[in-house]
């Protein structure tokens, strides 16, 4: 691991950390969805039930920071913003950069390579807007990467290390989903490396197979243990109840339906609770809201998002957060799947590591993209968001290979040719004024209208 420990990542952590933190609590209002997320903290605290139709994990990381931040569960139900929140959502984007950076080292790209990717993820603004509020995308995303790098790091190990990388990737892979049902592609993710060297192998051994065991029962533990937790904290009456079956209202105290003799087991009440999220889920099939939009339009960012607009800013003038990604770092992504999709496809001349390399980034992001297609619900364009993040560093890594920087290790930003450096910072340097132009939209900073509508020369916003 010490050779990822770089000069280039450390700089790269702390620019991240920096854009993060900046400025956090600022705007000091509820951004968008983080009425929802404080509400559902605050019942932990409150110790009231509440219903919502993704699993608990996420609102109890929430609930854990306004605890130890002593926040009050009034606060946290009532309308006041509560922007301590927004730590949690920080500390995740700030890791998703030297996170990138690490997933393609250990896959096997130059640290030129890996630092264009690295800085691709800290200059894209979505990204940055997303993982600056109290959302839940941040956790899926961070602990999605996390599983994936330590997953690959058990690769590399043996004997109890090995296992115990294994377990450890199976909790960050548990975490993922015990967020959100679309974190479970950090798990398809691990687990299709696993069959991949299962089947180099020729043959399944009893290590492969325990390992198989391990990374299926410990995110099912993480899972179980999350929604154990949850019912033992919301265990009053509260709101959203409607949804649960009778039995689990005798369950819940202050209910007219209390009952102190009825116990239901743990799996009868996540199984109850699972019903109730599957309809909830249905619900959201028949409702529409401005600000939804359809797959197909995700990878061109045709949709972006208005978030919070300050109405008391002067004539003329626009003060406003818009979930809108990073043109070059987006658009680019998604020619560079599409380029290291075909280069797969057609069999091109690669070498081994780089064609697993390839095969893992692309694979990974058709699992956080292909799923949506046949999902019928409600949609927006942050979930997008984990499968931007492996386009843009399979982007990286397939640019390495055509423009020949992953040719060799060191030193770090010396270049086969002149040609090849003016590309490399060429493209760092529209990257960097990108972000910079469409920063204000980020941040929330004060602009001219006209200045506004000059940032939206192409797309169509959802505002």
């Amino acid at each position: 691991m010490k050779r990822f420990l770089t000069p280039e990542l450390y700089a790269l952590v702390a620019a991240s950390a920096l854009s993060h933190f900046w400025r956090l609590f600022t705007p000091n209002v509820v951004v968008f969805d983080e009425m929802y997320f404080k509400h559902f903290a605050g019942h932990y605290l409150d110790r009231t039930f509440y219903f919502d139709v993704h699993p608990p994990l996420a609102n109890l990381v929430f609930a854990a920071v306004a605890r130890l931040a002593g926040v009050p569960a009034a606060t946290l139900l009532g309308d006041a913003p509560v922007p301590v929140l927004r730590v949690v959502s920080a500390i995740c984007g700030t890791l998703l950069v030297p996170l990138g950076y690490v997933i393609l080292r250990q896959l096997g790209a130059a640290r030129r390579v890996a630092t264009l990717g690295g800085l691709a993820l800290l200059f894209e603004n979505a990204l940055l807007v997303d993982t600056r509020l109290t959302f839940v995308e941040p956790q899926i995303i961070a602990a999605g990467l996390g599983a994936l790098s330590v997953a690959l790091a058990a690769r590399a190990a043996a004997g109890a290390r090995r296992w115990m990388l294994v377990a450890v990737s199976g909790v960050f892979a548990g975490m993922a989903f015990s967020a959100k049902w679309t974190g479970a592609s950090a798990l398809g993710i691990i687990l299709a490396i696993w069959a991949f060297d299962a089947w180099r192998a020729r043959r399944l051994a009893k290590r492969a197979i325990g390992e198989a065991g391990v990374l299926v029962a410990v995110p099912a533990a993480v899972y179980v243990a999350t929604f154990a937790i949850h019912f033992a904290l919301v265990n009053h009456m509260g709101v959203g109840q409607a949804y649960m079956s009778g039995r689990f209202h005798r369950t819940l105290i202050g209910d007219p339906l209390f009952d102190s003799t009825v116990h239901m087991s743990l799996l009868t009440k996540i199984v109850d609770a699972h019903d109730a999220m599957r309809r909830g889920n249905r619900f959201l099939e028949y409702v529409t809201h401005p600000a939804a939009s359809p797959w197909y339009t995700w990878p061109i960012m045709k949709h972006p998002i208005a978030l919070w607009e300050n109405d008391q800013v002067e004539p003329g003038h626009k003060q406003i957060i818009v979930l809108l990604g990073n043109p070059v770092v987006w658009w680019g992504a998604l020619i560079g799947v599409v380029g290291a999709a075909v280069w797969l496809l057609r069999r091109a001349e690669l070498a081994s590591p780089q064609r697993f390399g390839l095969c893992v980034l692309v694979g990974a992001f058709a699992l956080n993209f292909v799923p949506f297609i046949f999902i019928t619900r409600l949609m927006y364009l942050y979930h997008y968001l984990f499968a931007l993040v492996f386009g843009v560093l399979a982007a990286a890594y397939w640019w390495g290979i055509v423009a020949r920087w992953n040719d060799d290790e060191t030193p770090l930003f010396h270049f086969a040719s002149r040609r090849s450096a003016t590309l490399y910072w060429a493209l760092v340097a529209l990257i960097v004024v990108s972000f910079a132009y469409f920063s204000p939209l980020s941040y929330g900073w004060p602009i001219s209208q006209r200045a506004f509508d000059n940032r939206f020369w192409v797309l169509n916003p959802r505002l």
